[in-house]
């Protein structure tokens, strides 16, 4: 009995822990996307007006969203406004391949002719991860020919409001109905979401997977009896595209040990959340299930690969300190260093280059100070700069004006999330959710706060945000619904599709 109830205290606890961190985590957010917001205007006050504006013209949104107009109808035209903005998107604007994009599509047109001599070059010797994606490319040249490339973009299209489904649902089983349809626009209408789609970047194919496979997990598919094999299978096709298995699975783990694995107030192996009779050897054989398909998949991609002659490498990184190196370079405060690319070229790929690195690490942390200075710097720069998809996308297009606003925008709107993000997560905390061991949010916040671990660590890109902005966007917008409620003085705002 007592054991139970330390599992119990340790859940309530790790519970109340995790959101107090997440609400100090977008309080950090807010503030430096405000700075740099306020240095991208120079005028702090034009700065707040715009924030608060874009605040104000969420919130009437949010009213507006419950009225008269059911889920199904709602739904319709969530699709359509996504959809039509990023179609419309890639026709206008003709974003040709750039940097690591160009090089792997120009692979791609290789491989497509048969043609695998590139997986020579060190690029592909060194990241043989990027293998999946590249012959992705190359399946879609040889199927299309010469319109592959706007065929591409139309899949990232497709991906990405995909994931706009995705993330209402999401909310929905998390909170309510009027808060997904808040986070579902929220999704469709960010700029950086709409613009990456005519970049081709493996973002949009990764983070839908691994965002259905967050919505199976939380829903009753996991207790299901094939539930897990799903699961694992959409975690392996995403990790495939864009390897972040790492901060997906330990996040699946934790969330499933600390919040689903025993009932509250209960002293028996019933999971919480599960149908009765479940039983917590069976939820930790469905998880290790998971585990086992999810690396089934890895297997089979790089046996696939290998033996079709593209590679004589499974797929994996083979230069595995190489984005530590960069991660903890403090001259360029994480970013891509070129000093550092042409210093660790000059050691043979394999054991001499990971000597080299690991001596370059060492060197970089003997400093706590330095260490924990660089990490404060890249927590603001990475979470609070603006996103770099206006630059990948509109790159020698030379409209300055629209790129201009675009960025603003972008600016205005990430600020006002992270307000509203730090209200969620201050009512969460303060509310039954934080109590609750089954509270199915905290999967998101683990993996939220994983991710933001891991990149004080590595290379920092303003684009990798991306990967979890659904997180970001689901939490955060449980905070306008609270807002709303307040300014309507309500308990609940209902919804049409609720009446």
């Amino acid at each position: 009995m007592r054991l139970f109830q330390s599992f119990q205290s340790i859940r309530s606890l790790s519970a109340q822990t995790l959101t107090f961190i997440g609400g100090l985590f977008f309080v950090v957010v807010f503030a430096a996307s405000f700075m740099n917001t306020t240095q991208l205007l120079q005028n702090p006050y034009l700065a707040a007006s715009g924030v608060l504006l874009t605040f104000i013209f969420i919130l009437a949104a949010s009213w507006s969203l419950g009225r008269s107009i059911s889920a199904k109808g709602y739904l319709l035209a969530l699709m359509a406004v996504s959809l039509l903005t990023r179609l419309g998107w890639i026709i206008w604007i003709d974003t040709p391949p750039d940097s690591d994009f160009l090089f792997m599509y120009n692979a791609a047109q290789l491989a497509a002719a048969g043609d695998f001599s590139f997986n020579q070059d060190e690029y592909f010797l060194s990241w043989v991860y990027q293998f999946g994606f590249t012959m992705y490319e190359a399946g879609m040249i040889k199927l299309f020919g010469g319109a592959a490339l706007f065929m591409l973009k139309l899949v990232n299209v497709l991906f990405s409001a995909a994931t706009v489904l995705l993330v209402y649902y999401a909310a929905l089983e998390l909170f309510n109905e009027h808060t997904a349809r808040i986070a579902g626009l929220l999704y469709a209408l960010y700029i950086p979401n709409i613009i990456m789609c005519s970049v081709l970047t493996n973002q949009h194919w990764s983070t839908f997977f691994f965002t259905l496979g967050c919505l199976l997990i939380i829903n009753k598919s996991f207790e299901n009896k094939y539930g897990w094999l799903l699961i694992g299978l959409t975690f392996g096709l995403a990790n495939i595209m864009r390897p972040l298995s790492l901060v997906y699975l330990a996040g699946f783990v934790a969330f499933l040990l600390l919040f689903r694995l025993f009932k509250a107030n209960s002293d028996d192996f019933t999971p919480a959340g599960s149908p009765n009779g479940a039983s917590s050897f069976g939820l930790l054989a469905r998880a290790a299930g998971v585990l086992i398909i999810f690396y089934m998949v890895q297997s089979l991609a790089s046996f696939a690969l290998m033996q079709s002659g593209a590679t004589q490498y499974p797929l994996s990184n083979r230069e595995p300190y190489w984005k530590f190196v960069v991660g903890l370079n403090a001259e360029t405060d994480g970013r891509w260093s070129l000093e550092d690319g042409k210093y660790v070229l000059q050691f043979k790929l394999g054991e001499e280059r990971d000597a080299a690195e690991l001596e370059l690490i060492k060197e970089r942390l003997a400093d706590p100070a330095a260490v924990s200075s660089l990490f404060a710097r890249k927590l603001a720069i990475f979470w609070g700069e603006e996103d770099s998809a206006v630059m990948w996308s509109l790159k020698d297009k030379n409209q300055p004006e629209l790129a201009a606003l675009l960025k603003i925008t972008e600016r205005f709107l990430f600020t006002a999330m992270s307000a509203a993000g730090v209200y969620s997560l201050y009512s969460l905390w303060r509310s039954r959710y934080a109590k609750q061991q089954n509270a199915s949010y905290m999967l998101f916040l683990i993996l939220l706060l994983g991710y933001a671990f891991v990149q004080l660590w590595i290379e920092i890109q303003a684009r990798y945000r991306l990967d979890l902005l659904p997180c970001f966007i689901l939490l955060q917008s449980y905070g306008i619904y609270l807002m709303q409620m307040k300014l309507t003085g309500r308990r609940r705002i209902k919804v049409s599709s609720l009446e």
